[in-house]
């Protein structure tokens, strides 16, 4: 579904496709990207990164080490369910910070990526898909071969490679029929084969 003023927003700071030479667009969605966005793409299930664990491992060694320092008188002795239950009260607190702190990160991260909602668009080519990329907010286009992965959830489908994050919002699709219809051409598209061997 076009948004009417993402629609509006991208003529006048330009106008129309964004790239019209060879008249091979199939299909164009005006919409608007927010920190909503951003942060829907920053929850995406990810491998930690190599300090992320070492962090996480730290963090949890300190846990340990303040369970330990806890008088007997609170923690209970050492053979004992109390002293089990302390034990695990400690874990299930670090974990509950960690992740408040994690969500809280993201979250500002997020609002960073995009302060206030933009025109955004993604345009299926003969050739190319083409997007608004959510962190530099141009237009990239990416040519089957050059797709890394097709990302779809219940509220986006991510195109992403190494250097472009696409984001496109399904409720920007007429339905969520087309949503996912997009989402598995996108996958099939990604497969090859490729015109040109990248």
């Amino acid at each position: 579904m076009t948004d009417p003023a993402a629609a509006a927003q991208i003529r006048a700071e330009g106008g129309g496709p964004s790239r019209d030479f060879d008249g091979g667009l199939l299909s164009r969605l005006t919409y608007r990207l927010t920190a909503r966005d951003a942060l829907a793409y920053l929850r995406l299930k990810r491998e930690l990164a190599g300090w992320q664990k070492w962090a996480l491992g730290l963090w949890f060694l300190l846990g340990g080490v303040v369970f330990g320092l806890l008088p007997e008188t609170l923690s209970g002795a050492t053979d004992s369910w109390r002293y089990i239950a302390v034990f695990l009260a400690v874990i299930a607190v670090q974990a509950a910070l960690w992740l408040a702190a994690r969500d809280l990160w993201r979250r500002y991260r997020a609002k960073r990526i995009i302060p206030r909602p933009i025109a955004a668009e993604f345009e299926e080519w003969i050739d190319c898909v083409a997007g608004t990329d959510l962190f530099s907010q141009d237009c990239d286009y990416l040519s089957p071969e050059l797709i890394g992965q097709i990302v779809s959830t219940k509220t986006h489908i991510f195109i992403l490679n190494f250097t472009t994050t696409i984001a496109v919002p399904k409720a920007a699709f007429p339905t969520a029929q087309e949503a996912e219809a997009m989402a598995a051409h996108l996958v099939e598209l990604a497969r090859g084969p490729y015109y040109f061997e990248a």
